[in-house]
């Protein structure tokens, strides 16, 4: 690995630190309980406990997180927690030119859990923490998985607008910030 990519990767963990400790900061008082944290050992370990529990609507073995944010020092990693319960995971990148975050995967425990209607938000929240901080201008949602998430980000409240995919291009949901 050259030097100039480990800088990044070190530069880029900092950042990402800090915008998990502004995003804490900012949790409203009833998401007090919630730690955010990076995609940690523990978490990966957590996130295999979901392979049994019913709903799971997707099958992702997040292990790949490791490899991810070495490939892409810029990008973003996130475990939500509740006590030592793991409540959801999401992992993105910068765009190409730096003016776009992307929110490449999301999931949360598939089981009905305390905080399960919040936990897009807290996510979202440190997605545009760490957007800020890079000078990123908008946050997109890559290739969603069907149409009620659509409409759910496409809702008032998560604001987003869907962008039909093009030649080459898959179809995302964009916020400006």
């Amino acid at each position: 690995m050259r030097s100039t990519h480990q800088q990044a990767i070190l530069k880029y963990d900092d950042l990402r630190k800090e915008a998990r400790s502004i995003a804490q900061e900012n949790l409203p008082k009833h998401l007090a309980p919630i730690k955010l944290d990076g995609i940690s050992s523990k978490a990966l370990v957590s996130a295999r406990l979901w392979d049994e529990l019913n709903g799971r609507k997707v099958d992702w073995d997040w292990s790949f997180s490791s490899q991810y944010c070495s490939r892409y020092p810029k990008a973003f990693d996130l475990s939500v927690w509740h006590g030592n319960t793991l409540l959801s995971l999401t992992l993105g990148r910068p765009t190409f030119k730096g003016t776009s975050m992307r929110m490449d995967f999301i999931e949360r425990q598939p089981s009905q859990t305390l905080f399960a209607g919040d936990l897009f938000s807290v996510s979202l929240l440190a997605y545009i923490t760490y957007a800020r901080i890079i000078g990123a201008e908008y946050i997109r949602i890559i290739n969603p998985m069907n149409e009620k998430l659509i409409n759910f980000y496409k809702s008032e409240d998560a604001g987003f607008k869907l962008i039909a995919a093009s030649k080459g291009n898959p179809h995302y949901l964009v916020k400006k910030l």
